[in-house]
């Protein structure tokens, strides 16, 4: 019997609310349908918007970080990390090669959160 051991992850995503209005404008798109499969595309706009609300954002653990997107994520160790860099209202990793990576609807307050993700590593 194998025993998995679940690491803490802290999850940081986009308001709720995002979606809730793309659901609106989804709703709002249906009639136009009823005219025309033309109108498809407007109806896919505010799916794709659901779904990237929904999806998108960071998860946080002792191991490290991972980027979701609407279509990808990019897993990042801690040991590739130089430092968190906090500008305009959002957070970059600098990695050990000088590139940075957007932490997606992670904002400067949040930084204790992932600090204390961290410090559990650590012991």
């Amino acid at each position: 019997m194998t025993t998995r051991t679940t690491r803490p992850t802290v999850r940081f995503r986009r308001s709720a609310s995002l979606a809730v209005a793309a659901g609106i404008a989804t709703v709002g798109a249906i009639p136009l349908l009823a005219e025309s499969l033309w109108f498809l595309p407007v109806l896919l706009v505010p799916i794709a918007i659901a779904v990237w609300a929904w999806r998108a954002g960071t998860d946080v653990d002792e191991a490290g970080f991972t980027v979701r997107a609407l279509f990808g994520s990019r897993r990042v160790p801690w040991a590739a990390v130089d430092g968190l860099v906090s500008q305009d209202g959002a957070v970059q990793a600098r990695l050990a090669n000088g590139h940075f990576v957007k932490l997606d609807a992670v904002r400067p307050t949040d930084l204790e959160k992932i600090t204390t993700v961290t410090k559990t590593s650590d012991q």
